[in-house]
Order: structure tokens, then sequence, then C-alpha cells
């Protein structure tokens, strides 16, 4: 049986991606799974969980100490295939690659066009720090054996610069969707967004979006102290 390990240093072992569509499709498919990633060790529909606790406060141990660390122990599991999803994890992946592994990047998002839009990092160094960071990305995708897209966009930032792209999205999953009765004419004027809310996310854009519509707008996700905290639209 192929052994097919994931590692994240910034993800939940809940996460609804890696946890529920990615490696319960693998251990359904009766791939020997496990991940690794902040939280309780378990085992839940064939996958084996292995938690690391809570993450430190800080970003940049996040990035550096915790890293190291969910390398660690995934490195000692021996797996045939990793699987990793967070861009602080790059060298890691090529370490892995270095020792033979077939190693897969999980790209969830536009990372060099986030750091550009990042209020953390000092506007003058922005673009700088994200050409560097592309340069670096492209360097590793080119040792990997696949790199998967969360998106199309994401996935057409990767042609040219790694050796396989797949673009697996992230739908919701059928089973959990309660679909209604209702005809369209019935049913009140409601959008509804789920997922992290923040300006990179375009929560201004969906706010400007509902100007002049009759109708409200839920936004329902984790938020950061610089969003709004009510989020209605039109009348």
């Amino acid at each position: 049986m192929i052994k097919v390990c994931h590692f994240s240093s910034a993800h939940k072992s809940t996460d609804d991606r890696i946890f529920l569509k990615e490696c319960k499709s693998l251990a359904k498919a009766g791939y020997e799974t496990y991940l690794v990633a902040k939280g309780e060790s378990r085992e839940d529909g064939g996958v084996r969980v292995i938690g690391l606790g809570e993450p430190p406060r800080s970003r940049r141990e996040r990035m550096t100490k915790f890293a190291k660390k969910a390398y660690e122990v995934a490195f000692g599991l021996n797996a045939d295939v990793y699987h990793f999803h967070d861009p602080e994890l790059l060298p890691y992946g090529i370490r892995l690659k270095k020792l033979g592994k077939k190693v897969i990047f999980d790209s969830h998002e536009d990372v060099p066009a986030q750091i550009a839009d990042k209020v953390w990092i000092p506007s003058a160094m922005r673009f700088g720090i994200a050409a560097g960071y592309r340069a670096y990305e492209t360097h590793a995708a080119r040792m990997f054996d696949a790199v998967i897209a969360a998106t199309p966009h994401i996935a057409d930032q990767f042609r040219g610069r790694a050796r396989k792209v797949v673009v697996v999205n992230n739908y919701p999953i059928l089973d959990d969707i309660v679909f209604q009765t209702k005809p369209f004419s019935e049913r009140e004027a409601i959008v509804c967004y789920t997922g992290g809310i923040s300006e990179a996310r375009g929560e201004k854009v969906m706010l400007k979006a509902m100007d002049g519509v009759e109708g409200t707008l839920i936004l329902a996700g984790s938020r950061s102290d610089h969003t709004v905290q009510e989020s209605t639209g039109g009348g």
C-alpha cells in the first residue's frame, strides 16, 4: 500500500480542503493516509492525524520553528508521497525531493500577489519580496513531481514553471448541501459568502457590489481585526 503524508504548519488538521476533500478521499481510494498539522491526534475516516498541538502566536516562529517541527514529524513517517500546503515548507519539500521522495506542493493562493498586498510588509519592500519569492517558488516547483492549485487562476501562474499542474477546486461536498425546493421567485434576496473575511479576499468588493441592491449580504467566517463587523447591503 502506498503511504501518503499531507503536512501543514499553518492549517488546522480539521481544514475542509485538506482533511475532508483530499485526505479522506485518498483513504477511501485505498492509500495509507497521514495528516500532520496543528490540533489533536486522532484517527478519522481512515486518516491517521498526527496533531502538532497549537502553533506559536508569532508568525515568524510559525514559519521557522513550527514549520521545522511539522517537517520532522512528517519525515519520521517515511512516506512514499509527501503533499504539503504552505509556502514556508518549500525548503523542506526540496529536501524531501533530494531524498528521493515523491513531492507535491498544494498552492492554495497566488502567493506572490498576496505578498504584494500584505499590509504588515513595508510597501517599499513588497514587490521586491514578491519577486524574490516567485523566483524561489519557480526553482522549487520545477523540482517537485506536481503542483496542485486550488483555482484555475493559480494553476495558470504555474504553467511553464512546474512539471505538472493539476486543479483541485475547493468546491462544497454535495452531501453537505441542503437543496432548496422553494422556487427562486419565492425566496428572500440573500447573497452568502463563506470563508476568511478580509480585504484581500474581496470583502470591500462584495460590499460595494451590494450598493443599490435590495437584498442582504451575509459574510460567514473568521475575520481580521480590520474588517467590518456587520455586512448588509441594499435596503
